[in-house]
C-alpha cells in the first residue's frame, strides 16, 4: 500500500511525545502548544491524473477494420468518426432502402386519410342533395293525391260562377228589349257590351271552376311514382356510402398502412443501428490518446480506443481505506503534488466520493475524485499523483 502518513504532524522534538496525531482524525485548527506550532492533520494519500471527461471507446460488433481516420494524439470533434469496419456500403444501401420503404408507406397512410376525408365530404354532399330531391318528389307526387286547390278556394270559385252567371242572365234580360233595334242604336249597343261581358266573365268562372274540379292526369302521376322512387333509392344509396365513410377511415386498412408506417420505421432504425456498429464516433470532443487499430485487422468490443478531454483534469485516488474515507465529504479543499513533476503544486476540491469500496491487499479502498483548480500542459493520462485533504 502507497498511503504514506496519516495525521502527519510537524513539532519539535523535545514534545515529540506529546503530540503524536490520531490516524484518519479530521484536521483540528493550528494551535499552540508549550511554544511549538502544531500543523492541523491532514490525510495523504495517492492517486492517478485523468481527464475530467474520458471514455474507453470499442465497437459493438466484431469486424475488419477498413478506416482508422484519427490516429493517436489527434483532436477530435464531438460526432467525428475515429474509425469504420467494412459494410460501410452495404449498411448505407440499407438505410436508403429503409427510407424509400418509409416513405413509400407514410405516403400510402397519408393519401388513404386524404381520400376518405374527401370521400366523406363528397359522400355528405351527394346525400344532402337525395334528401332534398325526395321532398320534392314526395311533394310533387301528394300534389296529384287530390283536386288541385282546397275545398275552400273550390267554394270561392263556384260562388264566383254563380256570380258571374247571375250577372250573364241579368245582362241578358236586360238587353232583350233592345235586341231587335238596329246595329247602330246607342242603347243597344251599351246593352250588348254588358252582355258580352258578362258572358266572358260567366265563362271564364266556369273554366276555373272545371279545371279545379279535375283529377291529376294518370301519365303525371305515373311520372311522379317514378321519379320518387328513384329519389328513394338514390337516398338509400347515399345514405349507405356515407355510412361507411362518416366515421373515417376503415379501421381494419387504417390498421394495415399505420402497421406498414411502424415496421418501415423500425426497418430504417435497425439500418441505422447496422451503420452505427460500423462507425466508432466519438461522444465528446477531445484527444485520442491511444488507438491501435489498424487497416485490415480483425477486431471485437474488447478493442478500445482511449479518448479523453485533456483541457481540464482530475485525480482519482488509488489507496484510500475505510478509516480514511469517513473524514472526507465532497467540497472538501485537497492539495496535489506529482511525482514526476516534483515543482507543480495545485490546488483542487472533492467533486465526488464512489459509495462502494474495492477490496485490495487486505483492504477495502475507495475511490474519491478531486477537481483540480488548473490545469498544466505536462499533465498526462494515467500520471501519479499525491492528494492531500485538507479542512
Amino acid at each position: 500500500m502507497n498511503r504514506i502518513i496519516n495525521g502527519l504532524v510537524i513539532i519539535p522534538a523535545m514534545v515529540l511525545l506529546s503530540s503524536c496525531a490520531v490516524i484518519g482524525k479530521s484536521p483540528e485548527p493550528t494551535q499552540t502548544v508549550s511554544s511549538a506550532t502544531v500543523v492541523a492533520p491532514r490525510t495523504l494519500t495517492e492517486a492517478r491524473v485523468i481527464p475530467v471527461h474520458n471514455a474507453a471507446l470499442s465497437f459493438s460488433v466484431p469486424g475488419i477494420v477498413d478506416e482508422v481516420l484519427v490516429t493517436e494524439g489527434q483532436s477530435v470533434k464531438e460526432g467525428d468518426v475515429i474509425a469504420r469496419l467494412k459494410g460501410i456500403d452495404r449498411a448505407k444501401a440499407a438505410i436508403t432502402q429503409a427510407e424509400v420503404l418509409k416513405l413509400t408507406a407514410q405516403k400510402n397512410l397519408d393519401d388513404f386519410r386524404d381520400k376518405t376525408n374527401v370521400s366523406k365530404a363528397e359522400a355528405e354532399l351527394v346525400l344532402a342533395k337525395a334528401q332534398i330531391e325526395l321532398k320534392n318528389a314526395r311533394d310533387a307526387r301528394k300534389s296529384l293525391d287530390y283536386q288541385q286547390v282546397s275545398g275552400a278556394a273550390l267554394d270561392g270559385l263556384r260562388a264566383t260562377y254563380y256570380m258571374a252567371l247571375s250577372d250573364f242572365k241579368e245582362a241578358e234580360d236586360d238587353y232583350e228589349p233592345y235586341k231587335d233595334r238596329g246595329e247602330k242604336d246607342i242603347e243597344r249597343a251599351e246593352y250588348l257590351a254588358k252582355l258580352s261581358n258578362a258572358r266572358l266573365a260567366k265563362d271564364k268562372a266556369l273554366y276555373n271552376l272545371n279545371k279545379a274540379l279535375e283529377m291529376p292526369d294518370p301519365e303525371k302521376i305515373a311520372k311522379a311514382d317514378a321519379r320518387l322512387a328513384l329519389a328513394e333509392a338514390a337516398l338509400n344509396d347515399a345514405q349507405s356510402t356515407y355510412d361507411k365513410v362518416k366515421d373515417g377511415p376503415d379501421a381494419s386498412q387504417l390498421s394495415i398502412l399505420e402497421a406498414a408506417v411502424t415496421n418501415a420505421d423500425a426497418q430504417l432504425k435497425s439500418a441505422q443501428s447496422s451503420l452505427n456498429d460500423l462507425e466508432l464516433i466519438a461522444p465528446f470532443s477531445g484527444t485520442v490518446i491511444s488507438n491501435d487499430l489498424k487497416i485490415g485487422e480483425a477486431v471485437s468490443p474488447a478493442n478500445t480506443v482511449m479518448l479523453g478531454d485533456v483541457s481540464a483534469w482530475q485525480v482519482e485516488t488509488t489507496d484510500l481505506v475505510e478509516l480514511d474515507i469517513v473524514n472526507i465529504h465532497p467540497g472538501d479543499k485537497a492539495v496535489v503534488t506529482f511525482d514526476a513533476i516534483p515543482s507543480l503544486k495545485i490546488s483542487g476540491v472533492v467533486n465526488r466520493i464512489k459509495q462502494m469500496g474495492v477490496a485490495s491487499k487486505g483492504d477495502t479502498t475507495y475511490t474519491v475524485t478531486i477537481d483540480l483548480d488548473e490545469s498544466d500542459p505536462r499533465l498526462l493520462w494515467n500520471m501519479k499523483a499525491f492528494v492531500a485533504f485538507e479542512k
